[in-house]
């Protein structure tokens, strides 16, 4: 590469280049991933290399950014620019003293399909490096290289808390909000309607010119700081317990005149006679029909990959369907980290798609499912995607929920993806929590985007849900689906019970949830779909494509739904899997529903 026009320079010896068509230090061929201490050879499937030297660790120097360096394909050079093979640029990498090469993903071609989906891969070698941002624009110049920031990776905004100020608006600059001279202080106390006083639970204080967030202590009390608001301004307070509760909102909360206030939430148990120890069929479950398939049909030999914050693996709902995974937030072995969620999000999915039947908490949708937890967050960034999209690759991966997002589009992702479509994986994403465009990866070609709704009756009337309901009973566009285009299509993502942290259950909300249902029946369709089932079809991309198209066309509409938000509408499990079936409740549902004040969802 030229040295010219923002290329590679090299240095004056402080690094030693490594060549890339010798084995390292370590001794691993060139191509291939190499194992972290303690973990057997062949498990890791296109894992990060540690740079030569680097000590394992995440920072990088004060004022340096992370990005991602990799040669551009052949085929998107133009005007007559030389292509750079990966070792040479890499190499170069490494002997440039404005570059600290930080680590390098490398697709491992050892085993499963990445061996045959990969002979001419479309993501390039990647090499993960810190540099200052004015070095990373003269790069960016030369058009042999592709240069990206390694994006942290997050969920996307949730309006059920940052909109909670009244309708979504975006927050306002803080250098705009006049503070205090002495903040305020208020004291939020949260009872279970069991009379129990609940520790962890989030409190918002929701005031006219800022939100503040605390977590109870061992006592169920909180005490919130006000920097820019006075108990006066207060809108709301919202609080979340980690589970057995429901969530609530209190409109223009009194305090008491020591400044506290006390919450009841009201337990799943007082909703639901005999919950947890008598099992409760989900609206979810009712929407799609999916209570009115052959019971028999349970997703059997379908490895399903959630690409989460980890899942409670201890959960006795979930001890048995988790059987692999790995966290890739950590430079260290990491042994056993994917077993333990820090937010509970992939807990939440983990549960709607494969929890156990096992007559008590909730069933999932394809319970005999194998589900790898692949750990991105917290503290996972976009190189971690690329190489946990590699496990997927590698380690046969039917189909891959990916519930993190990341700010700005990036061409290795996509590039990353399209060597998992020619695996044959089916790759399916929350369309977004944002209320506005779809979030990335979901809105690029080849991934399922799937949006969410919600349905009437399904909570209750201290739910925050009822601030945005309808008038009438009917199910609708949760208030945080995407509203742009790209949805492909729906499926129930508000006040969903689920598996929690501990050993305990939650209404969980989030095109995320919706996702998990899409998830469960795509497992049911690889596994007893006459023309998808494993058994009988290799993994393809074509298999991935009819998947796509089956759960798409077996979609009917959201009756009062805007069509904008909806795509093809509400998956229907009968009509995908070619099963005849009629509407019909089930019975127990319906009477736990009535007996809660509530009603299941009809179409």
């Amino acid at each position: 590469m030229s040295e010219q026009g923002g290329g590679v320079k090299p240095g004056n010896g402080g690094k030693g280049a490594r060549s890339q068509g010798a084995q390292n230090a370590e001794g691993t061929q060139p191509g291939e991933a190499m194992s972290r201490p303690g973990e057997p050879a062949g498990q890791r499937g296109g894992q990060e290399e540690q740079a030569p030297g680097r000590v394992p660790g995440r920072g990088v120097r004060a004022g340096w950014g992370r990005y991602l360096v990799a040669p551009r394909p052949v085929g998107l050079l133009t005007g007559g620019v030389p292509p750079i093979e990966a070792a040479a640029l890499f190499a170069l990498l490494e002997e440039d003293p404005d570059v600290e090469p930080l680590a390098q993903v490398r697709p491992s071609r050892s085993r499963g399909l990445g061996a045959i989906a990969e002979p001419h891969p479309a993501c390039p070698p990647v090499a993960v490096v810190a540099m200052p941002e004015e070095r990373a624009h003269a790069l960016a110049a030369n058009p042999q290289v592709v240069i990206e920031i390694d994006q942290p990776l997050s969920y996307t905004p949730i309006p059920a808390i940052g909109g909670l100020t009244g309708g979504g608006m975006p927050a306002p600059d803080p250098a705009l909000t006049v503070t205090l001279e002495e903040p305020e202080h208020i004291s939020v106390l949260v009872k279970g309607s069991d009379g129990d006083v609940l520790a962890g639970t989030h409190v918002w204080a929701i005031g006219t010119a800022a939100t503040t967030h605390g977590m109870t202590d061992r006592h169920g009390r909180v005490s919130l700081q006000l920097a820019a608001d006075t108990p006066a301004t207060l809108q709301a307070l919202y609080v979340r317990p980690v589970g057995g509760y429901w969530p609530q909102r209190i409109d223009l909360p009194l305090l008491a005149d020591n400044g506290e206030r006390v919450v009841e939430v009201r337990s799943l148990a007082d909703t639901f006679e005999g919950f947890p120890h008598r099992a409760v069929t989900g609206w979810g479950t009712q929407a799609m029909r999916l209570h009115q398939i052959p019971p028999t049909y349970r997703g059997h030999g379908i490895r399903i990959a959630l690409l989460d914050s980890g899942v409670n693996a201890a959960h006795p709902d979930l001890k048995e369907a988790v059987r692999a995974g790995h966290d890739f937030t950590t430079t260290g072995p990491g042994e056993g980290a994917w077993q333990m969620d820090a937010c509970g999000h992939g807990t939440w999915c983990a549960g709607i798609i494969a929890a156990a039947d096992n007559r008590t908490g909730i069933t999932g949708i394809a319970a005999e499912a194998e589900l790898h937890a692949l750990k991105l967050f917290p503290g996972g960034r976009v190189s971690d995607l690329l190489r946990a999209i590699d496990y997927c690759i590698t380690h046969d991966i039917d189909i891959a929920q990916i519930n993190l997002a990341y700010v700005a589009p990036s061409q290795l992702v996509a590039w990353k993806l399209q060597d998992a479509h020619a695996a044959g994986i089916a790759v399916i994403a929350p369309a977004g929590d944002t209320a506005g465009p779809v979030a990335h990866p979901a809105a690029l070609p080849g991934i399922l985007a799937v949006g969410a709704i919600a349905h009437t009756g399904t909570y209750p009337s201290t739910s925050p849900h009822t601030r945005v309901q309808p008038p009438w009973p009917s199910p609708y566009a949760a208030p945080f689906t995407p509203t742009g285009p790209g949805v492909d299509l729906v499926a129930p993502g508000a006040a969903v019970i689920t598996t929690a942290l501990g050993d305990s259950y939650t209404p969980a909300d989030g095109t995320a949830i919706a996702a998990a249902h899409i998830t469960g029946l795509a497992a049911l369709l690889l596994a007893h779909h006459d023309h998808l089932r494993t058994q009988a079809v290799p993994r393809t991309p074509a298999r991935a494509d009819y998947l796509h198209t089956l759960l798409r066309t077996a979609c009917r509409p959201v009756p009062g739904a805007d069509p904008a938000r909806m795509g093809a509408g509400l998956a229907d499990a009968p009509t995908a899997l070619g099963t005849p079936a009629t509407w019909q409740q089930d019975p127990r549902a319906e009477q736990m529903y009535a007996a809660a004040g509530l009603y299941p969802p009809r179409p």
